[in-house]
């Protein structure tokens, strides 16, 4: 079965191991990041890039909180805002 999240202490471990600074953001931020990017590993064999490797899923997650200290709250907030608009106009289609 895959992985579907990690702990805190989990993604602190990680972190630590790929020397994150801990001041540029938060363990939550990290371990919100680690769980989102699950998704490149056994979740879809298609898309299968980490095989559910802490330390490949903390570098993409990583990679993604250097562009933007708060990546993975925007996302969620911009995925909640694009479901949000796509209720109504599947409620019109059908």
């Amino acid at each position: 079965m895959a992985k579907q999240h990690f702990t805190a202490e989990e993604a602190k471990e990680i972190g630590e191991k790929l020397r994150v600074d801990w001041t540029k953001w938060d363990v939550e931020q990290f371990r919100m990041g680690m769980d989102v990017e699950l998704e490149h590993g056994t979740v879809d064999p298609n898309t299968n890039v980490t095989n559910d490797d802490p330390l490949m899923t903390g570098k993409i997650a990583l990679a993604h909180l250097n562009e933007f200290g708060d990546y993975y709250t925007r996302l969620d907030q911009m995925e909640k805002e694009a479901e949000g608009k796509l209720l109504p106009v599947v409620e019109e289609i059908v």
